[in-house]
């Protein structure tokens, strides 16, 4: 199995196997008993196909014979015309905002599909005092409160990534980052040279990326983008018109209270919860269109 990763190569990366036929696959293809079968797969990179090739014709040297390809035919390649080349921040870009909208897309159908028949009979109690009780010990309430640190979380991972392929592989990033002062202690000098760590991701440790404010300084500094420009457009989210900006710092100040005033909100309901989770999904596309549009990218969707 070869996968390339050092520059976001590959997406699928390429299979080699050596397998045994079939008779009717013999005579199909007029082939030995054993063969060498590739694969990559129908959305695999530019990369992945080009190193499949690759395989195929460092084979041939060797052993000589007849190839199938299923897309091209005997003895075809893969005709790289076909498949579109990004550079390596554009597929990290690609790759860190699909990661982020799988992940919220995941806990959006959990969340959806989670019933629970005391959250039900609740909306059916008229005296507020047993209502206010019964909230407390409401499952549902439990429930979304505690998957509001996983939703910054997700707003952490996706500045922070975006952050270190942008000083990774964007000459004017890198320069900026080169004047500054960081102290790395020997543990971290030792995990850079033995490529267990890069040196932008140890520079991102320097940053904060749950707080908006830090976010809005390193990506003003380096990346030289306005989070706090862009975010603060108005947007329809889950049918309510709303300030991108405010609900994620909303988003985060109850994720503070959660994690260090062991805080929940009884208020908080499923469709309240949908909405926090649909405004960090539509910050992820609003700075990735940022991104692309400011640098002259073309991300994959």
């Amino acid at each position: 199995m070869w996968f390339g990763s050092k520059n976001n190569e590959s997406t699928t990366g390429v299979e080699s196997t050596i397998i045994k036929v079939d008779n009717d696959l013999k005579k199909q293809f007029k082939c030995s008993d054993w063969i060498l079968h590739t694969r990559t797969k129908s959305n695999g990179s530019f990369e992945d196909k080009a190193k499949q090739n690759e395989i195929i014709k460092s084979a041939r040297k060797q052993f000589g014979g007849t190839f199938y390809n299923d897309g091209y035919g005997t003895n075809r390649y893969i005709d790289l015309n076909d498949y579109p080349r990004f550079q390596p921040h554009e597929k990290a870009i690609s790759n860190i905002r699909e990661n982020a909208l799988e992940k919220l897309f995941q806990i959006t159908n959990s969340v959806e599909n989670y019933e629970n028949s005391l959250s039900d009979n609740l909306q059916s109690i008229n005296i507020p005092a047993l209502k206010d009780l019964l909230k407390t010990k409401d499952p549902s309430v439990t429930l979304y409160n505690s998957l509001i640190p996983f939703l910054v979380s997700v707003i952490e991972y996706f500045f922070g990534e975006i952050f270190i392929a942008i000083i990774r592989y964007d000459p004017v990033a890198k320069e900026l980052i080169a004047k500054e002062n960081f102290k790395i202690g020997i543990s971290e000098v030792v995990k850079i040279e033995n490529k267990e760590k890069s040196i932008e991701e140890s520079v991102a440790e320097n940053y904060n990326f749950q707080n908006l404010d830090s976010i809005n300084k390193v990506y003003n500094k380096f990346v030289q983008i306005d989070i706090f420009s862009i975010l603060s457009k108005r947007k329809k989210v889950n049918g309510k018109i709303l300030r991108i900006l405010n609900k994620l710092e909303d988003l985060i100040n109850s994720r503070h209270n959660i994690i260090h005033n062991l805080e929940f909100n009884y208020e908080l309901t499923k469709n309240d919860y949908l909405t926090y989770v649909k405004t960090v999904e539509k910050m992820v596309e609003m700075i990735v269109d940022e991104l692309e549009n400011q640098r002259k990218l073309n991300i994959e969707r």
